[in-house]
């Protein structure tokens, strides 16, 4: 989006501020409900996001529609899981925005004010460093509140933020239509193995897989057949220079498999419950999905002891791994090199690796307490009961 058009646009959108403060009475005429507003049907994090709203409001018998945002995503748009509850326009007192901060203008260009009008106006933004961009602070013309999934992300946001900021967590719940073996994901049916996931075509250096296959070639030689390490990659042609680096690393190792295949959702959560445990070394994280997923089937899990993930793993029942806090250092994306995040101990991260093996008593320990925690505080019935309280509260129900 050119700047000049950006900048008429948000003079265009100024004026939304006065209508935001709606009169609660007006609110109430219209039919009680939420208009869900993401990337519903893309295969990506935030696309996966709106989704887990829509099965948290779903648990709670909740009256909600879906309004599919494309916008300018690239990411595949096959998940139709939720197609059903799918509506054109937003029919009901309550829109939730499943649209990060940085995009919220994207979405005044496409709809115009005629979305936000007379409604409670709910962002979910997430966002994975200490500070809040302040070119961002343009997309809280558009909200009367933020819901976030994390206190590390309210805790970022909320210094900047002229209105209420919330914590909503993501509703986990991992079900599998049909198992998949081992064998059709062509790995070996007796080894131990790791999981490391993410996307070719986001950034690297947060999400730092590379880190992974470090810890994994730290503590196991290349010819042990005992154990492995599943690396999934999705959009892997996306960025073919990424995809050979990986190839590079792991050639001498016999035990280090790559998944470039496209899985559809319920295939991803087949590959996550055939696997053995999950490991994620990011340098900070928005939430961490897959950690909670894996924990929600009962897999010990190995993650940096920082950001959003720390709301739902402890030293009791997940691996949390030493880092230190390091400056982003040159701009990668959205992340300024001013920043801050972290830089995860491989060989610590290699400790429980070798400990996750070798210690089944340990193992199965952390692998029960960290499905109890998931299934007790996170399930969509859970959230979905949050999500209402705090509704009932603004006396939007």
């Amino acid at each position: 989006m050119g700047t000049k058009f950006k900048k008429k646009l948000l003079k265009l959108a100024f004026p939304l501020e006065k209508n935001l403060q709606h009169d609660v009475g007006n609110l109430l005429e219209q039919t009680k409900g939420i208009n869900l507003l993401g990337y519903a049907r893309a295969e990506m994090g935030i696309g996966e996001s709106c989704r887990l709203a829509a099965r948290s409001l779903a648990s709670v018998d909740y009256p909600f529609g879906i309004i599919n945002f494309e916008g300018t995503n690239s990411s595949r748009m096959a998940d139709q899981s939720w197609i059903h509850k799918e509506i054109k326009a937003p029919i009901h007192n309550v829109n939730i925005f499943h649209i990060n901060a940085e995009q919220m203008m994207e979405v005044y260009a496409h709809y115009g004010s005629s979305i936000f009008k007379d409604k409670f106006n709910i962002g979910y933004w997430h966002w994975e460093l200490p500070d809040f961009p302040d070119e961002w602070i343009e997309g809280f013309n558009f909200v009367n509140e933020v819901w976030v999934p994390s206190d590390f992300v309210a805790n970022s946001i909320s210094m900047k933020s002229p209105v209420p900021v919330v914590k909503i967590p993501h509703g986990i719940e991992v079900k599998i239509i049909k198992q998949i073996s081992r064998k059709e994901f062509s790995l070996p049916e007796q080894a131990f193995l790791f999981l490391t996931m993410y996307d070719v075509k986001s950034y690297q250096e947060r999400k730092n897989p590379k880190a992974s296959i470090e810890a994994f070639k730290m503590a196991f030689r290349p010819d042990d057949s005992s154990v492995g390490l599943v690396v999934k990659l999705n959009n892997a042609n996306s960025n073919l220079r990424e995809l050979q680096s990986v190839y590079d690393m792991t050639n001498d190792y016999k035990n280090i498999y790559i998944i470039k295949d496209i899985l559809s959702r319920d295939a991803t959560n087949a590959l996550i419950n055939s696997t053995d445990s999950y490991i994620s070394l990011h340098r900070s994280e928005g939430f961490g999905l897959g950690l909670a997923e894996a924990m929600y089937l009962g897999k010990p899990v190995i993650g940096t002891n920082w950001s959003s993930n720390t709301d739902f793993m402890t030293s009791t029942n997940s691996c949390l791994v030493n880092y230190n806090l390091v400056r982003v250092g040159t701009d990668q994306g959205p992340y300024q090199a001013y920043q801050y995040w972290a830089d995860p101990d491989i060989e610590h991260a290699s400790y429980y690796m070798k400990l996750l093996v070798s210690d089944g008593t340990f193992n199965k320990k952390i692998s029960l307490l960290g499905e109890k925690y998931i299934k007790e505080n996170y399930s969509p019935t859970v959230i979905g009961e949050m999500m209402t309280k705090r509704l009932k509260y603004l006396n939007l129900l």
